[in-house]
C-alpha cells in the first residue's frame, strides 16, 4: 500500500514539473567587432594606452579628454591591459558596451569630478574620512580637483582645506 502511494506521488511530482515552464534564456546580441566605442580618460593629466592588437596609441592630456576605440581593441584593453578599466583611468561611454562587456563591475567603483565635488562638499570629518579610504587614482584625482578649486579661489574654508591636506598628506597650496 505504501508503495502504491510512493509511485503516485512520484507521478503527481512528475506531472508538476513537466507543467512548469522553464525559464527562458537571455540571448546575449553580439556587437559587431568593429563599433567604435566612445571612452574618455578619468586621470587628471596625461594618459596614454598603446593597443596590444593593433598597436595604435591613444593619448589623453586632459581629464574627461574623449576618443574612440575599436569594441575589438576595449576586449583586448580587458584582457591584456585591465588596470586601465579596473581601476578607473579609462571610461567606457557607451552603456550598451559596458553591459556586453561586463564592465558595470569595475565602472561601479569608478569616480568622476562630480563625486569629487560631492565630497568635497561634506564635513571636514567626511572629507578626510573618504579620502583616506580612497584608492590611489582616486586620491589624485580629488588632489588635482582640490587644488585647481584652492587656486582659482573657490575653495577657501580653513577646514575644508585642512581636512583634504591632512587626508591626501601633502599641501594644496604649492608654495608650501
Amino acid at each position: 500500500m505504501n508503495n502504491k502511494k510512493t509511485v503516485a506521488k512520484k507521478e503527481s511530482n512528475k506531472e508538476l514539473k513537466d507543467n512548469q515552464t522553464k525559464p527562458e534564456r537571455k540571448i546575449k546580441q553580439r556587437l559587431d567587432e568593429n563599433l567604435l566605442v566612445p571612452i574618455a580618460s578619468n586621470v587628471d593629466g596625461v594618459l596614454v594606452y598603446k593597443g596590444q592588437r593593433s598597436g595604435q596609441v591613444w593619448k589623453f592630456s586632459n581629464y574627461g579628454d574623449e576618443d574612440v576605440m575599436e569594441l575589438s581593441e576595449l576586449r583586448s584593453m580587458l584582457s591584456s591591459s585591465r588596470a586601465f578599466l579596473e581601476k578607473g583611468w579609462i571610461k567606457v561611454l557607451d552603456d550598451e558596451v559596458i553591459e556586453y562587456l561586463n564592465l558595470q563591475r569595475f565602472q561601479k567603483n569608478v569616480i568622476d569630478r562630480e563625486d569629487v565635488e560631492y565630497i568635497l562638499d561634506q564635513s571636514p570629518e567626511q572629507i578626510e574620512q573618504s579620502i583616506k579610504a580612497a584608492n590611489v587614482n582616486t586620491k589624485t584625482l580629488i588632489f588635482g580637483f582640490a587644488r585647481e578649486k584652492f587656486l582659482n579661489g573657490e575653495l577657501t574654508d580653513y577646514h575644508t582645506i585642512k581636512a583634504i591636506e591632512e587626508g591626501l598628506g601633502q599641501p594644496l597650496d604649492p608654495k608650501k
